[in-house]
């Protein structure tokens, strides 16, 4: 009987020691997670910025900047160009818009805008015409004014203006109160619209010219616009001394507050920004048309795709198609993809 009793008791003592190691394990794993969970929220509190990036980043298949690269250049810089809500980073891991927000205002990067026919090797113009028209939709172009109006800049190459005459400016729809028109932005490596008869260069409204670095600009640049800021860049390339880096130019823009960029042509200034991986996204616009005598755009879908950029989803405007395409990990800045710009 004693024997059984003790072991009673011992029995009943090794069960209050279990439980209170029990409730102390338990108290402090309470006590941990009340820490990391107030750790948390100051630091969010205090770095929402920081907070943002590390999502963005863990979830950002973008290439590293070894990967972007203009012939031997090799940037040295990332910039974390696409900001996006925190709703929309909150639940990105499990949702299947993950390539989706609504938070227009955070639309930075660079922003492709391009129009083909119908024909197989994507023509942006018809040879057989003496002088370029346009062939898409007034809806098209409403759209394209819009996509203008959403960007701090417009980007074009040497050769848009000299066939086009353009201003880059936004007309077809409004400008919206405290809105300024884009700054236009030229490619020109040898400065040859220099002394020539374009609107672009005398309407007084901002605009950037990049230009391959050069001795004795002074005579050069003689009786043109205030209103024109003249850029020299280094050649991009060793064994190709005419060419302009497309991602120097963004680095750039960036530095004088350009955060949104639209590239709206042509195509060999589409393709050195492709090849360069410089695009964050693109509306392709394709036309119900096929031209007689089309000039090839020289890019496709694997042109795309070795961007960095794949296709999620199109619709319809005006009759013609309009492709989306973004590049991996980044966001489009409207659930309803028409819907913006």
């Amino acid at each position: 009987m004693r024997r059984r009793h003790a072991l009673s008791i011992a029995n009943n003592i090794a069960k209050r020691c279990l439980s209170s190691r029990l409730i102390v394990v338990m108290a402090m794993v309470m006590c941990c997670h009340s820490l990391v969970a107030s750790v948390t929220a100051a630091f969010v509190s205090v770095h929402p910025s920081n907070s943002r990036r590390h999502l963005h980043l863990a979830g950002d298949a973008r290439p590293s900047p070894s990967t972007r690269r203009c012939g031997k250049f090799r940037p040295s810089f990332h910039s974390n160009r696409h900001m996006m809500s925190t709703k929309i980073l909150a639940s990105a891991t499990n949702s299947d818009d993950a390539d989706i927000t609504d938070d227009p205002a955070a639309v930075a990067g660079v922003t492709l805008k391009m129009a083909f026919d119908s024909s197989p090797v994507w023509g942006v113009a018809d040879l057989s015409e003496t002088k370029s028209e346009r062939f898409t939709s007034p809806e098209s172009l409403d759209m394209v004014h819009r996509l203008r109006r959403e960007s701090s800049a417009v980007l074009v190459g040497r050769a848009t203006v000299e066939r086009d005459d353009c201003t880059l400016t936004v007309r077809r729809v409004e400008l919206g109160d405290g809105k300024v028109q884009p700054v236009r932005v030229i490619l020109d490596p040898s400065l040859s619209l220099i002394g020539g008869d374009y609107a672009i260069m005398k309407d007084g409204l901002p605009t950037i010219i990049y230009h391959l670095q050069t001795e004795n600009l002074d005579e050069t640049l003689k009786g043109t616009s205030d209103a024109v800021t003249f850029v020299g860049l280094s050649p991009s390339d060793l064994d190709n001394r005419s060419s302009i880096c497309p991602l120097e130019v963004v680095k750039d823009l960036e530095t004088r507050g350009l955060r949104h960029i639209m590239l709206e042509g042509g195509p060999a200034t589409a393709l050195a920004f492709l090849e360069a991986r410089g695009v964050d996204r693109a509306i392709l616009v394709r036309a119900p048309i096929e031209f007689e005598i089309p000039m090839p755009a020289h890019m496709d879908e694997d042109t795309m795709k070795r961007a960095g950029l794949k296709m999620i989803g199109s619709s319809v405007i005006g009759g013609d198609n309009v492709e989306y395409w973004t590049r991996d990990g980044l966001f489009w800045p409207n659930s309803d993809l028409p819907m913006w710009p």
